[in-house]
């Protein structure tokens, strides 16, 4: 009991979407024990995979988040399944509905880009389509079925199949183990872009093992059709979206692209425990200005019809159905609803309406630093709002023109006015902010007008322009081009200059001041201008160095120097530092998202660079940009763009502005990184169309 309970305590309820998915598994295999029932069940599998693995993909997506006043982009893998000849492909939204670039591996290797058609949160189901046009192969596509899951039972055996982590296509195989999953109240709510999943999909719980990376990918039975939608882990159980729901959800996203839904404004959950109804569904909430709210229906109203289908709901479990049936009524009906109210039946009518998004889809606005996005009918009654006019701010860049406003701009602010000039959507503030920053070369201060809860205030925002860099302000300073050591105590004695204290030049840069002087590595510096140096810890070497950055540009100095224990004196004229005097031009690309600048002397010294390789610093990679995701990073030196040298900095901005006006889809760069080198694919998506 002891050993039990210890156990059960430490077992943890994990709950993971399955974003990025599946174990290796090796099916059995006849031998001498197999019975016939086995092998008859291993014939099943080798059917079912036979009908359904060919059709399965790996999907690798290019997704954008709104972080920190930016449209971020990550990289991510899920998995899917083609269900027509046409190409569609179905998978998860949390995996494909919100992506720049969808790349689709086929079990054979074969690579077919893919276009976004449409996405629900709500049902988490998305549908992409492989652009067949760019298909190297013109076999037809392998296609799967879809099976009746509301045929399926605890015990059936079934396949799960997916891209486990992003690696290759695999199975696993389990048994059936619930056709109505929900996630337990302590764990709270599955909520996609405002929408609880939960209240929708009851899910088939099974114990086929699934990962990250087998989001969006095919539960199969042995007949080999696709039964459910594996979405979530649970418990150590896996949970798929029944196959019915998600067909439906896609058939409409091919059709449309995108799902139509009634809403009602009720909001419901199962009857108490203390109620002595045993029947209907309990009206916890309607929504002000809603259909039902206008029809009178009431919280504490007990639903017992519903346009004249019986309804019952007495656990979790069973509220979806009732959500279901509400959201899938056609929109624009006139409903008759029965309800108990103080124990007297009442008949309430109202015409559904169409629902809305329960969240607009975020936009960055650079010349703001800000990503923002529209109100919906629900998003504004949840900030309490009367209408959907305006724009709110769901991120802000640190230190961009909204964050050093005064009051700056913050998160779940609504943005109403700018200039006099009413606020009611983006595409408004677009046109807006345009008008006002084109052809502006500074940022131009505007007046804006923003609502934090029930308070209206105004704030000037200095939008648009080149805004102005934080880059410190480098003085102009001397320089000694030679590498130094101390000279302790030790090291004297083995030099055979005991008692002579001195710093010791360990490299002196060719052509530069210090080598034209005459000094040579191994020289100990015994004065500098006729004081005397001690430095035998590495600190008074930085102290020595400060010393001579202290003198004025163009002075001569004199140096007294052993060398091999012979005193000598050399003389130099201070010449400015390379790393003040050559301010090394630099450029930009915001359609790459990364910039570079020329290679310095210090440069090639700090890193060894030899003079015969040629080629430009990366020194800013925007973060979450599409040269990061192509792996690009500060300190890489960049050689050639699409097999052309790239030996400075303008033959480098006049090649990437040429590989932007013609918008190419791939562009290759060349880079050494240490002692390796490489080629980095910067694949960036031009349409503004998610893809």
């Amino acid at each position: 009991m002891a050993k039990g309970l210890t156990s059960a305590l430490m077992r943890k309820i994990t709950f993971t979407l399955m974003s990025s998915c599946l174990l290796l598994c090796a099916f059995p295999h006849m031998s001498a024990g197999v019975t016939k029932e086995d092998a008859a069940t291993t014939k099943m599998i080798d059917r079912a995979m036979k009908r359904v693995f060919p059709s399965l993909v790996r999907i690798d997506v290019v997704m954008e988040q709104a972080q920190s006043g930016r449209m971020e982009k990550r990289v991510g893998a899920g998995s899917g399944a083609i269900i027509d000849k046409e190409g569609h492909i179905i998978t998860n939204h949390h995996v494909a509905g919100k992506a720049r670039r969808l790349v689709c591996r086929m079990p054979d290797g074969e690579e077919i880009e893919a276009d976004l058609i449409g996405t629900d949160p709500l049902g988490d189901i998305a549908v992409l389509k492989l652009d067949l046009s760019k298909r190297k192969k013109q076999k037809p596509l392998p296609v799967a079925e879809f099976g009746d899951s509301d045929r399926v039972v605890v015990g059936d055996t079934v396949l799960a199949m997916g891209c486990p982590g992003g690696m290759s296509q695999s199975v696993t195989k389990g048994i059936v183990a619930n056709t109505a999953m929900m996630l337990p109240r302590m764990m709270g709510e599955m909520n996609l872009d405002g929408e609880n999943v939960g209240s929708l999909v009851r899910w088939l719980g099974h114990d086929a093992q699934i990962f990250g990376g087998n989001s969006g990918g095919p539960l199969v039975n042995l007949s080999g059709e696709i039964i459910g939608i594996n979405e979530v882990g649970v418990a150590g159980l896996g949970g798929a979206i029944p196959g019915n729901l998600a067909r439906s959800i896609a058939r409409q996203i091919i059709e449309k692209s995108s799902v139509s839904r009634s809403w009602t404004g009720i909001e419901a959950q199962p009857r108490l425990k203390s109620s002595s109804q045993d029947r209907g569904v309990l009206v916890s909430g309607i929504i002000n200005d809603s259909p039902a709210s206008e029809a009178g229906l009431k919280a504490g109203d007990v639903i017992l019809e519903f346009d004249g289908v019986p309804v019952n709901c007495r656990i979790d479990a069973e509220l979806p159905l009732f959500n279901a049936l509400q959201l899938s009524t056609p929109v624009g009906k006139k409903i008759r609803v029965a309800a108990l109210r103080d124990g007297k039946e009442q008949k309430f009518e109202f015409t559904t309406r169409v629902r809305e998004p329960a969240v607009g889809l975020d936009q960055e606005l650079k010349e703001w630093g800000v990503t923002a996005r529209d109100l919906t009918l629900m998003s504004a009654l949840e900030l309490m709002r009367k209408s959907t006019d305006g724009v709110m701010i769901t991120s802000v860049q640190t230190g961009g023109p909204a964050a050093a406003a005064e009051p700056e701009l913050c998160q779940r602010d609504v943005l109403v006015e700018v200039e006099s000039r009413p606020v009611k959507n983006l595409a408004e503030l677009a046109q807006i902010t345009a008008e006002l920053t084109k052809g502006i070369t500074k940022p131009r201060p505007v007046l804006a007008a923003f609502e934090r809860g029930q308070s209206r205030f105004l704030t000037v925002v200095k939008i648009g322009g080149e805004q102005p860099k934080n880059d410190p302000v480098i003085s102009r300073k001397p320089e000694f081009p030679v590498i130094l050591q101390p000279v302790n105590p030790d090291l004297a004695e083995a030099l055979g200059i005991k008692g002579k204290p001195g710093v010791r030049i360990a490299y002196v840069v060719p052509n530069r001041s210090a080598a034209r002087a005459g000094f040579k590595a191994g020289d100990i510096i015994s004065a500098f201008d006729g004081d005397a140096v001690r430095a035998d810890r590495d600190e008074d070497v930085s102290l020595f160095m400060q010393q001579i950055k202290r003198y004025k540009i163009g002075k001569e100095v004199v140096f007294d120097i052993l060398r091999e224990t012979k005193p000598v004196q050399i003389k130099m004229k201070l010449e400015e530092s390379a790393d003040t005097a050559e301010e090394p031009k630099s450029y930009e690309n915001k359609d790459f998202e990364m910039g570079v600048r020329e290679l310095t002397s210090s440069d090639r010294i700090r890193r060894q660079i030899p003079d015969t390789l040629q080629g430009v610093l990366v020194n800013r990679v925007e973060p979450a940009g599409w040269a990061m995701l192509a792996r690009v990073v500060p300190e890489d030196i960049l050689i050639t763009i699409d097999g052309k040298p790239v030996p400075d900095v303008d033959t480098a901005e006049k090649l990437l502005k040429d590989a932007s006006a013609r918008k190419a889809t791939q562009v290759v760069l060349f880079v050494q990184r240490g002692i390796h080198t490489m080629f980095l694919e910067i694949e960036p998506n031009w349409n503004g169309k998610k893809k």
